[in-house]
């Protein structure tokens, strides 16, 4: 397989993907403890954790639209710097309403840089390793997410609220990075990337306008100077509507404006895609995140073995990542989300009912490997549905399927575990899985390989 150069861009992205995520892993530990001392019971609590991933999802479809409308690399930079901002707010809080608002205002942030940098990353990367960027990116996070709490466990003595000033230190050193290192024509609407670049078009037109009169053929006749299939008299003359060529595009697959959800949704893919985020979001970045501290007490009472069992997962998925991009982009989408699904489904569904601490923590190693060939599979999925058009609005809906998942799973399955016991709600959250996967295998029988 031959090996392919990732432009700066994406090393930019996930250096700051590495850095933020650090910050992230540093807060995530202390957020709930800190809103404890401030008076909050425990379900108030997990609503400041849900506030975040609820303005997130309310705020998605007005990031896709900034993103197109303003170009993704000052929408990563204006959302970075909102989190940033609401990140030192929290840490001065002194009242739980305020924590609460300060978070959601952070979620709001988070939106618009994510589907900044996704929708970037898969704008820059070559057109066969969409899959190996969308890695790399995961990879980032990763690495921040396993470092992040085992340096918030030396920086404990420091207080509740020093975690949230080093994250907002952070995401300013990734704006930081970001506003430096990647030009600002990267990801930039066509029409805003500078007096340069429309004077070579200019030029170009011109050139192509001058070989076209050459020719002696008759105006309709097919001509490879005119792959538009316009009348080339009018081509020639400037008479070709705007809703004229972008017909002659749709009509010719030569597009480049902007995806609508609707269009997106006509590919089974995107429909499948949403159905498995969705499982995901609901699994790995809701229910696991907040179900299995509380299982791992009823286990034992021994306090390292909860950050063991998400430590496992995240082990798990870091080995996964290595290899998944470059598998996603070879073999096709769908044979590795039907696995990795099938793969999570199955060890998650046996997850409540394990009494031993050793086979937890092997049991959430393996999911992890399944939830590393899901991530990137999913967003590589996306971009091939979305090929060379400007997809920020489809990214978007996608981010907001994981979204709603995130939101509902904690609420749903700790509601089911209160009721039934840690067995049936992870039963049914692996059955998701399961389910998603079985969605993949019968709508995601088209080729999806990387363009």
């Amino acid at each position: 397989m031959p090996k392919t150069t990732m432009p700066r861009e994406i090393w930019v992205l996930v250096a700051s993907a590495v850095i933020v995520s650090l910050g992230f892993g540093i807060v995530a530990p202390v957020l709930t403890i800190f809103a404890s001392t401030l008076g909050a019971t425990t379900f108030q609590a997990g609503v400041v954790v849900s506030a975040f991933a609820l303005t997130r999802l309310v705020f998605a479809p007005l990031s896709g639209r900034l993103s197109t409308r303003f170009g993704e690399r000052s929408m990563y930079m204006l959302g970075i710097g909102l989190v940033g901002v609401s990140s030192v707010a929290a840490g001065l809080a002194n009242d739980y309403s305020h924590l609460v608002l300060y978070r959601g205002l952070g979620g709001v942030g988070s939106v618009i840089f994510s589907v900044s940098a996704m929708s970037l990353i898969f704008r820059v990367a070559p057109a066969g390793a969409r899959g190996r960027a969308s890695a790399l990116y995961g990879a980032g996070w990763l690495v921040g997410n396993i470092g992040g709490p085992a340096i918030g466990a030396f920086i404990t003595p420091l207080g509740y609220r020093a975690p949230f000033f080093i994250y907002a230190g952070s995401l300013f050193v990734a704006m930081f990075l970001v506003g430096v290192l990647i030009r600002p024509d990267a990801g930039a609407r066509p029409a805003r990337v500078g007096r340069l670049a429309r004077a070579r078009r200019a030029s170009a037109r011109v050139k192509r306008a001058a070989r076209r009169l050459t020719f002696r053929h008759a105006a309709s006749a097919p001509n490879p100077t005119n792959p538009l299939g316009l009348e080339r008299s009018a081509v020639e003359a400037g008479a070709v509507s705007a809703s004229e060529r972008a017909a002659a595009e749709v009509r010719t697959g030569v597009n480049r404006s902007p995806m609508s959800v609707r269009e997106a949704w006509a590919d089974r893919r995107f429909r499948a895609v949403l159905v498995s985020s969705f499982a995901e979001g609901w699994t790995d970045f809701g229910v696991r995140v907040s179900l299995v501290p509380l299982l791992a007490a009823a286990v034992t009472s021994q306090a390292w073995v909860a950050g063991g069992i998400m430590t496992a997962f995240a082990v798990g998925n870091g080995l996964a990542l290595i290899r998944a991009g470059v598998w996603s982009d070879y073999y096709g989408r769908r044979p590795l989300l039907v696995a990795g699904l099938t793969l999570s489904g199955v060890f998650t569904i046996g997850f409540g009912w394990i009494g031993s601490v050793w086979l937890l923590i092997a049991a959430s190693f393996l999911a992890g490997i399944g939830a590393g060939f899901v991530m990137p599979s999913q967003q590589g999925a996306v971009a091939d549905v979305v090929g060379a058009r400007q997809g920020s609005r489809v990214f978007s809906f996608f981010q907001q399927a994981g979204d709603l998942g995130q939101i509902l799973g904690p609420v749903a399955a700790g509601w089911i575990a209160d009721v039934t016991g840690f067995g049936v709600a992870f039963a049914i959250t692996g059955a998701m899985m399961l389910i998603s996967a079985a969605v993949w295998y019968v709508l995601g029988r088209v080729d999806t390989r990387a363009a």
